[in-house]
């Protein structure tokens, strides 16, 4: 077969599909922030200088496609198939495109495929579209005003019928067709760097080809070949719903914070969970190619592979849903170090009280095994996690925790007596507080006071004089009992770190008057910690306060751990 074709043999060939593991339409859009003229912009000036020149023959870059039937699946050449339907539309080439019954189909993308559909009809605004932020429809519609734009001189001269007579007759492209297994891996080869899919792309698409197949029917009928196409059409719109479902889940913001995303893909903890779940080869790491050899070898393994993601997704949006395992793994995703082990453990685990348990030793840094299998320290009777958690309560048992090596247990064991409250409550905590946290001096340690030779200096250490200070706002740190000090777990509270500011230097009175004033129109995030709510709602603060505090918290914590000793 000769693989050069002008441009009206080409769009003569059939029904060109862009198939779901494609990228959107960007050619609207500038490639970097240092070209203001986008792609389209490109494209148009080097066809309408071409056709100035009266060139005989003008090749445009070349087209890979897989060929089924007469659908044309591109694999490479999507951006400029679709900007010259776009040419032909902006240019009111409409007719001759029904004519020649040239057919653009976005394969998953139902806004998409409706929007161009529609622009064939002479009618792009009868397209409902159901989100309107569409990626693909905002660079269509950008693509062609720029269009537009770009051949209003030529309008101008009534020059347009010329350029598309030369567009179909003498602009041309090398039309390379390979077989449907190789598309995927030559679409990364073609594209590069500049269109790499994530793993997590390439799953997906993957799952959808295969998930959706079946055996052609021996019957040549056209009926039959019809069905059995908009079978297979159902099929992979059906399953591409699903995925989209949970891609929409995934990108929401306070998913997104909850399981600390980032820069991953927005499936990669529903696609890791499955992977480690499901895989018994620990030697194998997560990626593409390892996860299609293993769980999509064919459409059956593919569609007992999407049933099996779909259970796991809602497993996710479960757990995510119930207050109680969601505050307990947001207190584990927080602490752990092994967060892909962790969720695994509280997809898996249905008893709650497992579930605390697991959290309560991964705050105090036990590791995943050690929190399951009550590892045993070498050479003591003694399990390893206990000994971790006997170890951080002690830290946040000592005199100094504040700015100390008990510093971070305060912040963990703050997290949990705040979050134990809003499970009270059947509550969802939330734990954005962790990236914004704060530990707040509930008596200020500028207003408390030591003898430090012959002079007394503040909790920060500023030399006060030879003087004594005096006034109800300064605070004795001797005075303070059970070897308390202003800088122990007793005076501490977590707060938001925005709102510490609001504190500064305050006596009590002024931070509880600051904590609980409810006419102002700052946010005050903090009034939502329980736990930081009761120490406020304290009538006074003093040496005793502080002491007594420090004797309850310990106890408390004391009395949570040891009912899994």
């Amino acid at each position: 077969m000769d693989n050069k074709l002008t441009i009206k043999k080409y769009l003569k060939k059939g029904k060109f599909v862009i198939p779901n593991y494609q990228r959107g339409f960007k050619w609207g859009e500038p490639n970097n922030d240092h070209l203001k003229e986008c792609s389209v912009g490109f494209f148009c000036d080097s066809l309408i200088k071409a056709f100035k020149r009266n060139d005989e023959e003008y090749f445009i870059e070349a087209i890979t496609a897989v060929e089924d039937d007469n659908r044309i699946i591109l694999v490479d050449g999507q951006q400029r198939t679709t900007t010259l339907f776009l040419i032909f539309i902006a240019l009111e080439q409409i007719e001759y495109l029904k004519s020649i019954q040239f057919k653009l189909v976005y394969d998953v993308r139902k806004d998409s495929d409706n929007f161009l559909n529609n622009l064939l009809l002479g009618d792009s605004e009868k397209t409902i579209i159901e989100d309107e932020n569409t990626q693909d429809i905002h660079y269509f519609t950008t693509a062609l005003k720029k269009i537009r734009e770009k051949f209003k001189k030529l309008e101008e001269e009534r020059k347009i019928g010329d350029f598309v007579k030369f567009l179909n007759d003498k602009v041309w492209l090398l039309y390379n067709v390979i077989e449907e297994t190789k598309a995927i891996t030559t679409f990364i080869s073609l594209n590069g760097l500049k269109a790499v899919m994530k793993d997590e792309e390439l799953i997906k698409s993957d799952l959808l080809i295969k998930s959706s197949r079946y055996n052609k029917p021996e019957s040549n009928s056209k009926e039959e070949l019809i069905g059995f196409e908009w079978k297979i059409n159902e099929d992979r719109s059906r399953l591409a719903h699903n995925w989209d479902k949970w891609l929409y889940w995934w990108n929401r913001e306070d998913v997104k914070k909850y399981f600390g995303t980032e820069n991953r893909h927005p499936l990669y903890f529903l696609l890791v969970t499955y992977w480690n779940s499901e895989n018994s080869d620990e030697n194998k790491k997560f990626d593409f190619d390892n996860f299609k050899s293993k769980f999509i070898k064919d459409n059956v393994s593919a569609k007992n592979t999407f049933e099996k993601l779909r259970k796991l997704q809602k497993s996710f949006e479960d757990t995510y849903n119930n207050p109680i395992s969601f505050n307990y793994l947001g207190i584990a995703l927080k602490t752990t170090t092994e967060k892909e082990k962790t969720i695994a453990y509280f997809l898996n685990e249905k008893d709650e009280k497992k579930r605390e348990e697991y959290t309560l030793f991964v705050l105090v840094n036990s590791t995943h095994l050690e929190s399951i299998n009550k590892t045993k320290e070498k050479d003591q009777d003694v399990e390893i996690r206990i000994l971790k958690a006997k170890g951080a309560i002690n830290l946040v048992n000592e005199k100094f925790v504040y700015n100390s090596a008990g510093n971070e247990f305060a912040f963990r064991f703050l997290l949990l007596l705040n979050v134990i409250e809003d499970n009270k409550l059947n509550r969802k905590f939330n734990f954005n507080i962790w990236n914004e946290r704060s530990l707040e001096h509930i008596h200020p340690k500028s207003k408390a006071y030591y003898k430090d030779g012959g002079n007394f200096k503040d909790g920060n250490n500023n030399d006060l004089g030879s003087s004594k200070p005096n006034g109800k706002e300064w605070l004795n740190r001797d005075e303070i009992n059970e070897n308390g000090s202003e800088h122990c777990i007793g005076n501490l509270v977590l707060l938001y770190g925005k709102n510490n500011s609001s504190f500064g230097a305050k006596t009590f009175e002024e931070k509880k008057q600051t904590y609980f004033e409810t006419s102002s129109d700052l946010k005050f995030e903090s009034r939502g910690l329980l736990h930081t709510f009761s120490i406020f709602a304290s009538s006074e603060w003093n040496a005793e306060r502080i002491a007594g505090n420090k004797i309850k918290i310990i106890k408390n914590l004391e009395n949570i751990y040891n009912g899994f000793y």
